[in-house]
């Protein structure tokens, strides 16, 4: 039995590796991938918390820490008792806690304990060992990659799963612009780049508390997000679009009804007309951004950057001008329809003639590996796992995201960590499956001869597993 690189395509460029699951795809590689994207988009099956409520239960916390230093200041005891005011009370000396993008309490609460919040990480590590549209779960991480949330930065920590829950993957077959202004007006965005305390100079706030312009998320929306940094912004086209995106902030108001939401303040807003790339945009309060937005995404350099960068994470650094090329047509004849362009790559010859070059990342590795077993590799740590591999969860070390080059994760601590991760894992999940019978099934074809001798010698069926999940096959996509 040979190696079927059609199939290898199919389930590792467009999925998430080879298991069980994927068998429908060994007969007809390309049919098995576009079929899913007719598929309705599943969510996690996990009740994961919302970025409005994650952050009203911040400023919950907030406000029941404040009153127990308040109480404690008036009686001079450590052990006065805290208002509740319809709010959850931790125990004295408990600290919040992240977790998956998430807040939890260390310790047991008092009076009013809540249902703890299932894991974001297992939560997704499940849908991925599970779901039918493994191509699904790749656009969500490249377009989760496209517009970087990390959660090591303020309140983007809390919202940096619910982000992506919110912002990513309801678009993942829509338009641009849509996947576009969600992800760029959420709250997880405004707090990790600034913009929530970015004030317009001239405005009414501005005037009184003499506050300054954050540019920070105007740059990355023009570097990163749409034209790219090749894609012939200037420094004041970065300024004006700064000035634009001014007055959107996240409402932190206990008592507001907005309260958790992202809203526009006009007493925050830079008024006056701006000109972005030889375009006057007259004054327009929220309508503004909307406006830009929508110039950008039509714009042929976004087209052509945020096609490249696709191909590229999908295919290969090294593809071709004329994939690129194409990809960037059908972005701009379909007004950024990202199911067109992703039924173009799909139907690209070069995506399934290329063989499979780009190192999986640790995140992917983890996924692929609970495809194979047909569960979450829940044991060792996933959180911890991707922490030693080098990718630690929803925390990215820049707006940039991680590297996307074909060997970027080719370093010897990370290989170290993989070969490390790969041997406890077998010997903690080997029972899950038969790995000489599948690898002798239908599914061998995933593998070279040489790969499926070396792990049909395997010692153990730990040692046939690790062997499995190490070899280049399964290491590449």
């Amino acid at each position: 039995m040979s190696r079927n690189l059609a199939f290898s395509n199919a389930v590792g460029r467009f999925g998430l590796g080879c298991g069980a699951i994927d068998l429908s795809a060994v007969d007809d590689p390309r049919g098995y991938v576009r079929a899913q994207l007719d598929m309705p988009l599943t969510v996690p099956e996990a009740k994961l918390m919302s970025s409005s409520d994650q952050l009203q239960a911040m400023m919950q916390r907030r406000q029941i820490a404040r009153q127990r230093r308040e109480a404690m200041a008036d009686t001079g005891s450590g052990n006065a008792k805290v208002k509740q005011d319809g709010a959850m009370a931790m125990a004295p000396g408990t600290e919040p806690s992240m977790a998956g993008g998430m807040m939890e309490p260390e310790t047991a609460v008092t009076q009013a304990p809540t249902t703890k919040n299932p894991d974001e990480l297992i939560a997704w590590l499940r849908l991925a060992a599970a779901t039918k549209a493994p191509l699904h779960e790749r656009l969500f991480l490249h377009w989760s990659n496209h517009f970087t949330v990390g959660a090591g930065k303020g309140k983007s920590s809390l919202t940096a799963g619910s982000f992506q829950r919110e912002a990513i993957r309801p678009f993942i077959l829509s338009r641009f612009h849509d996947m576009a202004k969600a992800a760029i007006l959420h709250a997880s965005m405004l707090y990790y780049l600034d913009n929530a305390s970015s004030i317009g100079p001239d405005s009414k706030v501005g005037r009184i508390k003499k506050s300054g312009l954050n540019e920070n998320l105007g740059r990355e929306v023009l570097e990163l997000h749409t034209l790219g940094v090749d894609g012939g912004y200037s420094q004041a086209d970065v300024t004006a679009l700064a000035s634009v995106l001014t007055g959107w902030t996240v409402d932190l108001k206990p008592q507001s009804e907005t309260f958790g939401e992202v809203v526009f303040r006009e007493r925050q807003h830079q008024p006056g007309p701006k000109t972005i790339l030889g375009k006057r945009y007259a004054e327009a309060g929220a309508d503004e951004f909307l406006a830009v937005l929508t110039d950008l995404a039509r714009h042929p350099s976004t087209a052509r950057y945020v096609t490249r960068r696709m191909a590229r994470a999908f295919v290969s650094e090294k593809v071709s001008d004329s994939l690129q090329n194409s990809l960037a047509k059908v972005f701009r004849d379909s007004d950024g329809d990202l199911k067109a362009v992703t039924t173009a790559l799909i139907r690209s010859d070069e995506a399934w003639a290329a063989a499979p070059v780009k190192l999986r990342p640790p995140l992917e590795f983890l996924a692929a590996t609970g495809r194979l077993l047909g569960q979450a590799p829940v044991r060792p740590s996933p959180k911890a796992s991707l922490l030693a591999m080098g990718q630690p969860f929803l925390a990215a070390p820049s707006p940039k995201g991680w590297a996307e080059e074909d060997d970027a994760w080719v370093t010897s601590d990370g290989i170290k960590s993989r070969i490390d991760w790969a041997q406890q894992c077998a010997t903690l999940n080997a029972d899950h499956v038969d790995i000489r019978k599948l690898v002798d099934d239908r599914i061998g074809s995933y593998f070279s001869d040489e790969t499926r001798r070396v792990i049909r010698q395997g010692e153990s069926s730990e040692q046939a597993l690790a062997l499995l999940m190490l070899s280049p096959e399964f290491q590449r996509r």
